[in-house]
């Protein structure tokens, strides 16, 4: 299982944490069904290459993990 949802809408990109204390929680998506910012669905998957998405954060700069490219600065973090 991922460990980040984003939002699907590519002017938003919310990311949604699926982790607490370092654990995933299991169907979180199925609880918050759609983006508190913007009520689009969810993504899985990096919008730059597809592959499962994960973020990481270098110099306060959220990146995908896979490809390494960054997402829109104003992004939250929930």
């Amino acid at each position: 299982m991922n460990r980040v949802a984003m939002c699907e809408n590519q002017g938003c990109r919310f990311v949604l944490d699926l982790r607490l204390d370092g654990a995933t929680m299991d169907g979180v998506q199925r609880i918050v069904t759609k983006c508190p910012e913007c009520g689009s669905g969810w993504s899985s998957s990096c919008p730059y290459c597809s592959q499962a998405l994960s973020v990481k954060l270098v110099k306060g700069r959220m990146l995908t993990a896979c490809c390494g490219r960054g997402l829109h600065e104003e992004v939250e973090v929930a």
